[in-house]
């Protein structure tokens, strides 16, 4: 009986189990305390957070909060605002068993709105798609060689990012900011916001290192009673993260999210407030891959008894390019007469985006919203919302088979100009972080099966062949059809391309 003895690479993948697309929505009331009463809302503002996620056998729980911050205002006609909190909790069904997955969800079109109801009360409704995706890391046993005799090999390797592990780990900060001197004292918070991104990451043994900083925005009243004054900081922080299987060799990238943000004034018993309180949560994520050639055995035959070769098409992701960019929008927004006085405050909110890809070029769409809080000419408060479509284009350094792109978009900084009595120009540097993948798909073979008690159906009577090849061909092509081998073919016409030339005469032995 013929003895063959297999040699397999085992290729982790990452398998997608589960995708859906659902949506979030909260109805709930607050009320206002304390002496301020509403006049009129101006602006309605929503923050949706998942805080943990999980599978358990075909269905995935997902909890968050969504937080809704209401800027009116009051019967002073000055700023005010109200902070609601509300948690929800989604249950979504698969057909399939998810154990092991793990769970990423991407939060988009997020809209609220509120309005007023009887003694102080606002009547909220907060809504939002969320895109969610169960994937599992698998493993894909392939063939790379065959050690029997009469089986004819076609060997070749692919360029594959493996990926390693993910590791997720929640941080919590508590930090006292201080105003310092330059700044009025504290009355009341108008509005805040926090933003945190990833500055560095290391692998330190089996864990990996991820170092960033939050952004702390805050615009507030003073004590003096004069306009709004606004105070940002930037904290820092580290966090150890255990991933599983990673080594030296490994590279790694990381995120984070902000999961829970408080700011509160700092009162010091009967001094005026001068510092703030921020308390936050995040969730960081760092994922782990290696950058492989992974060999493969493409095609195979054997010349004497049957051997069926299970192939299998197997796709292999290699990571190309990674680079983080940023680039400029502008626009000039119009408004009617005297609507603009000054401008308080400005913000920017990524809407929604898409991408594609035009041959080599990246392009990515989407649309963000600008957000300005305003005095008109007679000194009354106002906040109006205007959307600006923008397009980031961008060419790849090589040529690619099936491209994809991963991506994320923040707006980093924004800035305004008031250009007429009526106009104001606005502008504003999205950062974009990108990584682009080229999908290789190829047929490998992942099983052998032998019957050596059938006759070879390939084999011929004669045991040389004349055959006049084309300009082009492949010389395992052309071993293939008459059973032979390439490299007694190679020896016996003393020929040492793959990929023939010119055309030319063969004797081709057969078996």
């Amino acid at each position: 009986m013929m003895e063959i003895n297999l040699t397999k690479h085992t290729l982790k993948t990452e398998e997608l189990l589960f995708s859906d697309l659902t949506e979030m929505l909260v109805e709930d009331t607050a009320h206002i305390n304390g002496a301020k009463e509403i006049k009129k809302i101006i602006k309605c503002c929503l923050g949706t957070v998942v805080t943990s996620k999980y599978v358990s056998d075909k269905t995935v729980t997902l909890e968050g909060t969504v937080s809704i911050t209401v800027i009116y205002i009051d019967t002073n006609n000055c700023l005010a605002n109200h902070e609601h909190t509300a948690f929800f909790s989604k249950t979504l069904q698969s057909s399939t068993d998810l154990t092991g997955g793990e769970v990423y969800v991407k939060i988009t079109d997020e809209k609220c709105s509120a309005k007023q109801g009887g003694d102080n009360t606002l009547i909220l409704s907060a809504g939002a798609n969320l895109h969610v995706t169960v994937k599992k890391m698998a493993d894909k046993e392939m063939i790379c060689d065959i050690d029997a005799k009469n089986i004819e090999q076609l060997r070749g390797t692919v360029e594959s990012t493996t990926p390693i592990a993910v590791g997720e780990k929640n941080l919590i900060l508590e930090e006292e900011i201080s105003l310092g001197n330059s700044k009025p004292a504290v009355d009341c918070i108008i509005r805040s916001n926090a933003t945190a991104a990833v500055e560095e990451t290391k692998i330190m043994g089996s864990k990996v290192m991820v170092k960033g900083s939050v952004k702390i925005y805050v615009l507030y009243h003073s004590v003096e009673g004069t306009r709004p004054q606004c105070f940002e900081e930037s904290i820092p922080f580290s966090q150890l993260i255990d991933t599983q299987g990673v080594h030296d060799n490994c590279s790694c990238d990381a995120e984070v999210r902000v999961l829970f943000c408080e700011i509160a004034p700092r009162p010091m018993g009967e001094d005026e407030i001068r510092s703030f309180t921020a308390s936050l949560k995040l969730a960081v994520t760092a994922r782990a891959y290696c950058e492989d050639e992974v060999p493969t055995l493409l095609d195979a035959y054997s010349t004497s008894g049957v051997c069926s070769f299970v192939k299998e098409n197997v796709t292999f992701k290699k990571l190309k390019e990674t680079f983080c960019d940023r680039f400029i929008v502008k626009k000039t927004l119009e408004f009617t007469d005297g609507a603009i006085g000054s401008v308080i405050d400005m913000w920017c909110d990524i809407k929604g985006s898409s991408c594609k890809f035009e041959g080599n070029t990246l392009k990515i769409n989407g649309t963000m919203l600008v957000n300005l809080l305003t005095y008109d000419c007679e000194g009354v408060p106002n906040c109006f919302e205007r959307p600006i479509d923008f397009e980031y284009t961008y060419k790849t350094e090589e040529n690619l088979q099936n491209p994809e792109a991963a991506y994320e978009i923040t707006v980093s900084h924004c800035s305004y100009t008031i250009t007429g009595e009526n106009t104001v120009s606005v502008a504003a540097e999205p950062q974009i972080t990108v990584s682009i993948y080229d999908n290789v798909r190829c047929d490998v073979i992942v099983d052998i099966q032998k019957d050596e008690n059938c006759e070879n159906s390939n084999c011929r009577k004669s045991s040389i062949v004349l055959y006049f090849a084309s300009k082009g061909e492949k010389l395992w092509d052309i071993a293939r059809r008459f059973n032979s081998s390439v490299e007694e073919i190679k020896a016996l016409n003393a020929v040492s391309e793959d990929i023939l030339s010119t055309p030319q005469k063969f004797i081709i032995p057969t078996k």
